[in-house]
Parts: C-alpha cells; structure tokens; sequence
C-alpha cells in the first residue's frame, strides 16, 4: 500500500515476477509455506532428541515412530488460536497418543483384539470430533498413535519410552510454532496486502489493454473477473488476521473495525470502478498514473480530477476513491504496532442468526453417533478387505476409509475425496518409483529429497488433496528406498490398499445414513438467505435511524464468508472440476447470488451512520425490503431442489446480471436494492413452482 509496492507492471514484466504473482496470490500471506515449514522443522527437532536420546539408552521402534508421525500431524491439526490454547490441545494430544500406544501394545500379541480395540478407537475419535476443533486434533493423533503402536508393536514395558518420545515430539512443536514460526496476525496481514496492492495493480493494468480497445473485449472481462475473484479472496483472508470480535468473523469494535471496513471499502471501490469502466473507461494516463512508482507523479495525476470531476467517466471518479482507501489503509497501518492488533473490547455481537434445521430422519440412530458408526463401519469394511491383500500393509486402507471422511459433508464429497485420493497415489506410485530409482545409493540426496516432498506435501493440503497424497506417496518411496526396502511392487500394494479403502468409503457413504450433496446445498443455502435476510432488514433500520451495535458492513462479510460457503457445498453437484468455473445451471444460479453478495457490501456501504433521508426514499427503502425479503422465501420455498432444475422450468434462462448502466459515484441504497431484488426474481423465474 506504499510506494514499496505500487509498482508499474507492464506487459514486458519477466518471467519470475508473474511467477511470483502466482504464488502470492495462493498464498498471500505466507501461511502455508509457514505451515509446512513448521511441520518439517518440528520433525526434524523432534527426531534430533530423540536421536540424540538413543545415544544414552535403547529405544523401541515405536518411539522413533511417535517422534516422526506426532509432530508431523500436530503441526498440521492443532489450529488452535493462542500459545495457551495450542498448549491445551497438546496436553490432550499426549494423552491421547500414550493411551492409544499402550491399548495398543496391550493387545497386539492378540490379532483380533488388536483390529477391534482398533474400531473402538476409531469410533472414539470420530465422535469426538462434535466438541470442535481441538477434538479434532486429539482423535487424530490418538487413531495415527494407535496405527503406529499395533503396526511396529512395542511391549507395555516400554511406555515409558514412548510416552518420552511423545512428549519430545509434541514439545518440539511447541517450541518451533510459539517461538521460531510464530503466527503473526498483523504481519501476516501487511503481507496480504501487499499481494492485495498487487492485484489491485494487475487489475488497473488489463483495463489500461482495454482502454486501447475502446471499451473492454470479452477476453478484458474474463480476465478482469478473474483477477477480481482472486482480490476477493485474498481480502477475505486478509480480514481474518484482524482480531476478532463476538460475532466470529466480524472484527472488534475500535481501530480494528475501521480497519475492516477500509479495507471492504477497497475492495468495493475496486469492483465498482471495473463495472463503470466497462461503460466508459478512465484515461489511460489516470490509469498509468495509478501504477505509477513515483507517489508525487500519481499524487499530481490525481488532484486534477476534482477539477473536472464533471467531466471525467464515472470510473475515473471511482479511481480516486481508490487511491484514497489506499491511503487511509497506509495511515491506519502507519505505527507498528497497529492499534487494529492491540486487544480489544469485543464488539457487542449482533442478533443471532438461527442456524439451518438438521434434516429430518427416519433413523432411530442419534445423529451424533450416525458419523462414527460410518467411519467405524468404512474402516471395518477396508481392515477386512485389506488383510486379503496383505496382513502387514492393510492399515494403508483403514487409514484411507478414516481419511475420506475427513471434512466432508454429502456422499458425493465423500467419493469425490477417495477419487482424489487414489489418483493421487497412482500418480505417486509412477512418481515415487521414478525417483527412489534415480536416488538408489544416494543418501543425503534422498533424505532432502524426502523432506521436500513432505514440505510440498504439507503447503498443498489446503488446495489441493490429490497433489498432497502424490507428494506423501513420493516421500514413502524414497524413505524405503533409503530402508533398502524399496520396490515397485510395494507402491503397487500401497495403491492397492489405497483404492480399497477407497472404495469402502465411498460404498458405506451410499449405503450408511447418506447424506445427499443437494441436502447439503440446501442447508448452505439456508443460512446465506438468513444471512442476507438480516442484511436488508439491519439496512431498512439503519436508513430509519437506528442504531446498530455492529457495523451493517460486518454483516456484508458475513454475508460473503456464507456465499464462500455456499460455493463449496454445491461443489459435488457440479462435478468435480470446479463448479464456478463450469457452465450449466449450477454455475448460472451461484452468479446470481453472487451478484446478491456484491450488490448488498454496495448497500452496506451506502447507508452510512446518522446520515438522514427523505421521507419518499424511506418509504422507496421499505417497499423494496419487503418485496426483497418475499423473494428471499420465495428461493428459501425450493432451497432444497435450487441447484438442482434444469435451466429452463417454462421460462427463458437467466443470464449473468448487467446493471451497469445505472453504475454512478455514489452508492444507492435504492438502486442497490432493486438490483437485489431483481437478481433474486431471475434466480426464480416464472413458472417455477415452489416445490419444483
């Protein structure tokens, strides 16, 4: 947002800077490459001492095992927010692991005991996921300890030692995330923003492409539209490193909600003035000038508008207002530390908004329990399968039927995960034996080369699950390369195993309490229809003159924070190949609710605290709130077949929404809310009944 970082960005820019574009704009902030560098430098401090512990006395293999797995999977699912929570979680974590451990070699000399204390441990585990995050973790580490335990098959008499590495592990940990990788909001937020600038940037750049063409081409637009969703989400996660207030992700009150609503405030600038410049673009000069890395040259470029604000193309206008959130970004961020970042009084958080009905079922089986008994039934299934294959490599499919059940809310998600979990791993086996042959004999290569591939491993786990299997696969073929345990046939056994588990997921996932993927749209869709239902009615009391405790664009966020999930949950409906990117129905309906989203954060804005307005705009406001808040139940009525119609019900099919000519400076409740209201009549055309 300085001058470091408003750069010019020309079309001759090298390769390595729109490689570097590219990997700001998947990770910002720098998360996870610090993610996955935790997780590495964790092993490798907790395979140090335990290392450096077997120099003193003799260590079981299980405890060589706990050292490389535990801190490997807590670095990655203990996500607690603050040292003292995470060391919380830790505490539980080391619980869970000797417990699991020490059950584990109990029972191991006893085959069949072993597999269902196994069960029992994985239904644990998985119904105790309901208490939250840090359960999550705790399950997760307690099912890996319990794997490691009966697989490498310690004697009870050495728990010491385990519990020992465990606690090694765990610390090491805690060491490396609170002192040497430490999460930094307000660090990690100026980083955001500066990728933030740069998009903005890219931007700016593709409309001075179109500016030569007159106004922009089809091809301006889609790469516009573009760049803009990727400044959204970088925004969305730039405002979750601002502290938070009682109302989740909405900030505190104080300099951190200003900062909040500034950076909105960017970002809706930015979209506005993009959809004014499609009717009339600003100069190219102006635009130059904004990319300019001379901040006077800009500055001077800029204080002529007002002059001839009359005159210049309401994009032009909108471009100052950009330049000026630029600057008030700047002035709140100008100490360090920011005020934003200094704790705070929370935010009085606003009305609840009452969360979507579970479906009903004809099942006497509590939901609660209706999770695990999958998991366990998937893992049962998969043990029992993968004995066929082999009696020591089985638990490669028990571990996949635990996994694929892993964040996933439908059936379809659930098949769609050990889709991409075997082909990952068939895309590894060909990798891995690649590699381990070209590393035989060469050891300090293959170890680096294996810590690379869990590194890589690790920074795709939140983009990509194919590619994280693929890298893990490629880690487990040099290590047994290194072994000298290495051969094509035992990657061959592992996608084997893999596509078992696999299967069993997915088959128990039909069968057992499925949960249908539009079941799960219609509840996403639910709660994005409340969410945007209290925006209108907070809007129509904020122009009466109301006060609100929470700032009516928090609520916006909201708004978008459900959109995004709203997004994911109809992912399984459109395929899996990204559905927003697809054409067809279900790509068709969510522009229109996008198109919701960004006309309600124009709405936040425009209705700004203590600002009166005539009666006649009173009443305009009232009569289309309500006519907004009938059509929200009227796609409320067939939330649950919405995504699901064809694209034609006897009426002619919506198209992408484009209200541009009215765009003006200023934002319009009114116009805001008849775009709203409009976008919401095409989402349900004529002819639409209300049970589809």
């Amino acid at each position: 947002m300085t001058s470091t970082t408003t750069i010019d960005v020309t079309a001759s820019e090298p390769w390595f800077a729109r490689l570097r574009d590219r990997f700001a704009a998947a990770d910002p902030a720098f998360s996870r490459f610090r993610l996955a560098s935790r997780a590495i430098l964790s092993l490798l401090v907790s395979g140090t001492l335990v290392a450096g512990l077997s120099f003193l006395h003799g260590l079981p293999a299980a405890a060589y095992g706990l050292a490389i797995m535990i801190p490997f999977t807590a670095s990655t699912a203990i996500r607690d927010k603050g040292v003292n929570a995470q060391m919380r979680t830790r505490i539980y974590a080391f619980g869970s692991a000797v417990a699991a451990t020490l059950a584990a070699s109990i029972f191991a000399p006893i085959p069949i005991a072993a597999d269902l204390v196994f069960l029992i441990v994985i239904f644990i585990a998985v119904y105790i996921r309901r208490f939250g995050q840090r359960w999550t973790a705790v399950g997760m580490i307690g099912f890996m300890s319990y794997f490691l335990g009966d697989y490498l098959r310690p004697v009870p008499q050495d728990i010491g030692w385990l519990a020992l590495a465990a606690a090694l592990g765990l610390l090491a940990t805690h060491i490396v995330s609170s002192l040497f990788l430490r999460d930094d909001p307000e660090r990690d937020f100026r980083r955001a923003l500066s990728t933030i600038d740069r998009r903005i940037n890219l931007i700016l750049r593709q409309l001075i492409e179109a500016v030569r063409h007159g106004v922009p081409s089809a091809d301006d637009r889609k790469l516009l539209r573009e760049h803009q969703a990727r400044l959204r989400g970088t925004v969305l996660m730039a405002e979750g490193f601002i502290p938070q207030g009682e109302a989740g992700s909405l900030a505190a009150a104080g300099p951190a909600s200003d900062l909040a609503i500034i950076l909105f405030e960017l970002q809706l600038c930015v979209e506005r003035t993009v959809q004014a410049s499609y009717i009339a673009p600003p100069q190219e000069d102006l635009l130059r000038a904004m990319l300019h890395h001379e901040e006077a040259v800009r500055d001077a470029a800029l204080l002529r508008l007002p002059e001839a604000s009359k005159s210049e193309p309401v994009a032009a206008r909108l471009l100052i207002r950009v330049h000026r959130a630029r600057a008030r970004l700047d002035a709140a961020l100008a100490s360090t530390p920011s005020p934003a970042f200094a704790p705070v009084e929370a935010a009085a958080a606003p009305a609840a908004i009452a969360p979507p009905k579970q479906e009903a079922t004809a099942s006497r089986v509590p939901v609660a329990w209706q999770l695990p008994i999958q998991v366990t039934l998937a893992c049962a299934l998969a043990m029992g399968s993968g004995l066929l294959l082999s009696t020591e490599r089985f638990y490669w499919a028990v571990i996949t039927a635990f996994i694929v059940f892993n964040n996933t809310k439908s059936r379809a998600d659930t098949a769609l995960r050990a889709l991409q979990r075997s082909g990952g791993s068939f895309a590894g086996l060909i990798g891995g034996t690649i590699v381990a042959t070209l590393l035989h004999g060469q050891l300090p290569v293959s170890v680096v080369t294996a810590l690379l591939s869990l590194f890589l491993a690790i920074y795709f786990l939140q983009t990509s699950y194919s590619l994280m299997i693929f890298f893990i696969t490629i880690a487990l073929a040099v290590l047994y390369g290194v072994m000298g345990t290495f051969s094509p046939e035992l990657l061959f056994l592992r996608l084997e195993e893999t596509v078992v588990g696999a299967l069993a997921g997915t088959l128990v996932a039909f069968l057992v309490f499925p949960a249908r993927a539009s079941r799960g749209a219609a509840m996403a869709l639910e709660t994005y229809l409340r969410a945007l239902g209290d925006l209108v009615a907070t809007a129509r009391r904020r122009a009466h003159g109301e006060q609100e405790p929470l700032h009516l664009l928090g609520r916006s966020r909201a708004l978008d924070r459900a959109y995004v999930d709203l997004a994911n949950a109809v992912r399984p409906l459109g395929g899996p190949w990204g559905v927003v990117t697809r054409f067809g129905g279900v790509r068709e309906r969510l522009l229109l609710l996008a198109g919701c989203a960004h006309w309600a954060r124009v709405l936040a804005r425009s209705l700004r605290p203590g600002e009166a307005h005539p009666q006649e705009i009173l009443l305009h406001i009232d009569k289309l709130v309500e006519d907004v808040k009938a059509r929200i139940a009227r796609v409320d009525a067939i939330k649950e077949t919405f995504f699901e119609r064809a694209e034609t019900d006897g009426a002619a099919p919506a198209a992408a929404p484009q209200p541009l000519a009215a765009i003006t400076e200023n934002e319009d409740p009114v116009f805001s809310l008849g775009v709203i209201a409009v976008l919401l009549e095409r989402a349900t055309p004529e002819g639409v009944t209300r049970q589809g």
